[in-house]
């Protein structure tokens, strides 16, 4: 085995160092050959550039030449110096654009002999020629200077204009054009650009160029570095040629040469080695790997096999003609390919596919459902959720259940045979793809599949009815993505169930409730940590005297951006998210403290602490009220706290035992809103209470209603009969406030009494009931207990 396992290393070693030899000498020789393509390509370049600036600069020689011995002509012609002479406006301007026309300038003026302008055939003012352009002139017979006028570039030359009594200086124009650049292109192989940086700080104007080359295509011409004045580009090489400066700026004339067809040559001899070399390559290759044919050509079909089961080919088994341990390996990777196979389509199957339905599942229909908003088709969602499926597996088995699901989905696939998918996406759950319908036609078809499925099911030769919810959406009008898609649909299904209706339809916003009541989850859990919440504290008065016995704990939240929340609300969300008792914990440290600080401020008062109906079945609340009240100032009894008898209902037993615990605590346990939830007398006399709240929906409007008043009263009466104290909570008016005391009520709260009042504002709200006690008290009618 070991002399195999070095025989394939040898091999594959051999054809490595053969193929990376031939690799790297051929890279090498690459690198040379471009370096010397580029060295050649730009000595090349600058010797046609050199030829090229040679050429450019006898060109405008020449044209110099010419222009000046046509101007020469000009200024000896008799009839020009007799127009010069007659100093005629109209004859001046006359034989001006006559002769200037006649040798060709694009523009000509006539000054006098102070250099005053006599004549120009330019609508515009040119700059006057400067004291030393014309004493240049009258020294050399003639000066020449470079100038822009309206962008454009002209070669400027002065000749005066000489006779016996008479000196004029005659000024003309010509343009360095296009037609300028052309004859220079074409005779030096090159294309020209002149420009200018007249008018341009820091950089340069092009004003003419030859016609091959294309304004949008124009290379970045500036200078290189040091003053030198050849440019390497990606597309040309370019040499700049000063032709010259006036007062206006630097002339020059840029001569470009293509690199792309300099190197047309070299591209072809350098295709021809690397061909050469490829060829090298491949045969080398070729030799390594006859070398090494035979020494492991089994190993080698091997693996090749191997890496097509890798990737997940079906390729044949090879002939191995050896037998041995190489064929049992071809079998076993056989058959390794094999059970892959079967495994990788039962994996694909089972991961879109329901295993007991056969239907699709979450992913498949998440997956059309997103091939058809990419797509932008339209189409219909129908939902259907089995009430009680759970019951029926706990029941009857879940071999039953699977045969309800069976019958159910072949339902299904009867009532909607145009359905382009049908999946079952949860226990009880199944959605279908159906095409477009109106908002009234889809509904018919959901109330018609309603009915379709509440029919009784023949589950093994028994009839079997079922409860379901039905729900639509329209996609993509209610849904355009498929997260939004799976929440809306769960949201939908919710409001079907709290509804109790056959069919619901998904209605936009409370997609948005839904995100809100996040929201307040996530938030309300930094709120306790980080002391977002607020307590207020309402006062409870005696209603004999007036004295302040006790103030109730409010919690409050105002949100950062959403404002105020209710304490329903989020009390409800706390028990919701299961953060209730961080709640209740974090309210009772709140309550404590501001009562320590209320009692060393010289307050003497009592605490009420509402509590939830899943803080009843807290194992650890009793313990928490015992550590963060140890030390109080009272006697525990001084701590009430409030229970609605609908919280004890939740979970009587339960419930039961921590009342009982807290009553062994000591602390006072009052049934809050009573006559609002499950009010009995066998199960109030139950409770191991000593207090009894009427619900302020009794005692708002208890001064106008009779039959509040008869409620009212008749509790009390019956509180009193069973030993409890009796709190009225409401009280917003004298009147209903005498009727209470009148019956014998122990303690009121309300409005009229005293607002609910923030920590820091309740001992001026102590002192306010203080200096009020005598009045309320001189109210207060008389009454036996």
């Amino acid at each position: 085995m070991a002399s195999w396992v070095n025989r394939i290393g040898f091999r594959g070693r051999l054809v490595t160092a053969m193929v990376a030899l031939v690799a790297l000498v051929s890279l090498l020789i690459g690198a040379l050959l471009m370096v010397y393509l580029f060295e050649d390509e730009k000595r090349r370049a600058l010797e046609q550039l050199s030829i090229a600036e040679r050429l450019t600069n006898e060109v405008i020689e020449r044209r110099t030449d010419l222009e000046l011995s046509r101007l020469s002509i000009v200024v000896r012609d008799f009839g020009f110096r007799s127009a010069i002479a007659s100093r005629d406006p109209a004859t001046l301007s006359s034989a001006l654009e006559n002769h200037s026309r006649r040798v060709g300038a694009d523009f000509a003026t006539l000054l006098d002999s102070q250099g005053e302008l006599l004549a120009s055939t330019l609508s515009s003012a040119l700059p006057g020629a400067t004291a030393a352009q014309l004493a240049n002139a009258r020294n050399n017979g003639a000066d020449r200077s470079l100038l822009t006028i309206d962008q454009r570039g002209y070669e400027v030359l002065i000749v005066p204009v000489e006779a016996p009594g008479l000196r004029a200086w005659l000024v003309a124009g010509f343009e360095m054009d296009q037609t300028l650049a052309n004859i220079i292109a074409r005779l030096s192989g090159s294309s020209v650009i002149f420009r200018t940086s007249a008018n341009t700080p820091g950089g340069f104007t092009s004003f003419a160029a030859s016609s091959d080359i294309d304004s949008g295509s124009e290379p970045a011409l500036v200078k290189s570095a040091g003053g030198q004045n050849f440019i390497e580009s990606t597309r040309h090489f370019t040499r700049t040629l000063n032709l010259g400066a006036s007062g206006q700026g630097v002339f020059e004339a840029v001569l470009m040469i293509s690199r792309e067809a300099s190197l047309q040559n070299y591209y072809s001899r350098a295709l021809e080695i690397a061909l050469l070399v490829t060829v090298i390559m491949l045969f080398a290759t070729v030799l390594a790997l006859l070398t090494a044919r035979y020494l492991g050509r089994p190993v080698l079909q091997l693996a090749h096999y191997a890496r097509a089961v890798g990737r997940g080919d079906n390729p044949r088994a090879p002939d191995i003609r050896s037998g041995g341990e190489l064929r049992e390996l071809r079998n076993a990777l056989r058959d390794t390919l094999a059970r892959l196979t079967r495994r990788e389509a039962e994996i694909r199957h089972a991961a879109t596919h329901d295993e007991v339905t056969g239907l699709g599942n979450r992913h498949a229909l998440m997956d059309m459902a997103k091939e058809h908003f990419d797509a932008g088709v339209p189409c219909s969602l129908i939902g259907v959720r089995v009430s009680d499926l759970s019951n029926i597996n706990d029941t009857l088995g879940i071999e039953f259940g699977d045969k309800v699901l069976l019958g159910l989905s072949q339902r299904l696939r009867d009532e909607l045979p145009d359905a382009s998918l049908i999946a079952r996406t949860g226990g009880g759950e199944f959605l279908a793809l159906v095409p477009v319908h109106s908002p009234e036609a889809l509904e018919q078809r959901a109330l018609a599949l309603h009915n379709a499925v509440v029919l009784p099911l023949d589950v093994g030769n028994t009839p079997f009815s079922l409860r379901a919810n039905l729900i639509t959406l329209q996609l993509p009008t209610d849904a355009s993505q498929t997260n939004e898609l799976r929440r809306r649909v769960n949201l939908t299904f919710e409001q079907a169930l709290q509804q109790g209706a056959a069919v619901t339809r998904y209605e936009p916003g409370r997609d948005e409730n839904h995100l809100r009541e996040l929201k307040l989850v996530s938030d309300l859990h930094s709120a306790v940590r980080h002391g977002g919440l607020h307590m207020n504290y309402q006062p409870k008065l005696d209603n004999h005297t007036g004295q302040l016995l006790q103030v109730e704990a409010l919690v409050r939240w105002i949100h950062p951006e959403l404002g105020f929340i209710s304490p329903e609300e989020f009390i409800f969300l706390a028990e919701q998210s299961g953060q209730i008792n961080d709640l209740t914990d974090h309210i009772l440290q709140r309550v404590a403290n501001d009562a320590r600080s209320w009692f060393n401020a010289g307050l003497d008062m009592g605490v009420a602490i509402n509590l939830s109906a899943m803080d009843l079945t807290w194992p650890a609340l009793t313990e928490r009220i015992t550590t963060i009240f140890a030390g109080w100032h009272h006697s525990m009894e001084r701590i009430t706290l409030e229970v609605t008898e609908s919280a004890v209902m939740e979970d009587p037993i339960e419930a039961m035992a921590t009342l009982n615990r807290l009553r062994d605590l000591g602390v006072t346990l009052s049934v809050d809103d009573f006559g609002t939830g499950y009010s009995s007398l066998s199960q109030l006399r139950k409770l191991p209470v000593q207090e009894l709240k009427i619900d302020k929906s009794f005692v708002l409007r208890l001064n106008a209603e009779p039959q509040d008043q008869l409620i009212v009263k008749s509790t009390i009466d019956m509180a009193h009969g069973l030993g409890l104290k009796v709190v009225a909570e409401g009280i917003e008016n004298l009147e209903t406030w005498k009727l209470l005391q009148s019956w014998g009520c122990n303690v009121g709260q309300g409005f009229y009494l005293s607002r609910p009042v923030s920590a820091g504002d309740l001992a001026q709200a102590a002192t306010v009931i203080a200096e009020r006690q005598q009045e309320l008290a001189d109210t207060t009618p008389e009454h036996s207990s």
